[in-house]
């Protein structure tokens, strides 16, 4: 019985690294595509965000969708995997809201402005400060780094990006830290899957 129970553990975690995979990857590319296909979207004047009304807009909040029901059993996995510690617990939850938050942005488009606002704010920030727990939790200080490094590069990307972009001789769209903050979970989220894979 014990075996069957690890078995189905193991099982359970490789699912969920295939989720987190999935759930950074997949998204990723819909988004993008959708920048693509939506030939008034600028780099230099838009946010992400805009491109959930409109001619992409299925194809933008589809995205979302997928990627915080994804993300969410990817924390799932995660909370088995790193263990009990208080902080990390803490951490974990974080990111487990963060991913409701991402999906609640397919929701609430741009149009609902605070709804849209209180989502997009609660997934770009609560996923790196999910990161920050988690690294605070951690023993090991080689791990500690990692996921402080990834959690203080996202939350400069969305906090501090936008101001140096400010200064620039020329205009640059939100869309750049968000892309950027984005692809910085990414990474972490599908070094974290690569661990609940193996």
């Amino acid at each position: 019985m014990a075996e069957t129970g690890e078995a189905k553990n193991k099982l359970f975690l490789r699912l969920a690294g295939l989720c987190g995979i999935l759930g950074s990857v997949l998204p990723l590319f819909m988004v993008l595509l959708a920048t693509f296909l939506s030939t008034w979207f600028s780099w230099n004047e838009n946010a992400l965000s805009e491109l959930g009304v409109g001619g992409q807009s299925l194809l933008f909040n589809s995205a979302m969708l997928i990627g915080g029901a994804l993300n969410f059993l990817f924390a799932l996995g995660l909370y088995k995997y790193l263990g009990r510690e208080k902080l990390i617990r803490a951490g974990v939850g974080s990111i487990m809201i963060s991913s409701v938050s991402l999906a609640l942005v397919g929701v609430f488009t741009v149009d609902y402005h605070f709804s849209h606002g209180i989502a997009a704010l609660g997934y770009f920030l609560l996923a790196p400060s999910g990161f920050l727990l988690i690294g605070f939790g951690k023993k090991e200080d080689r791990v500690r780094k990692l996921h402080f490094a990834c959690g203080v590069a996202a939350l400069l990307a969305i906090m501090v990006l936008p101001l140096i972009f400010l200064a620039l001789p020329f205009k640059v769209g939100f869309a750049v830290p968000e892309l950027t903050e984005g692809l910085i979970i990414s990474a972490w989220t599908i070094y974290m899957s690569t661990k609940l894979l193996k």
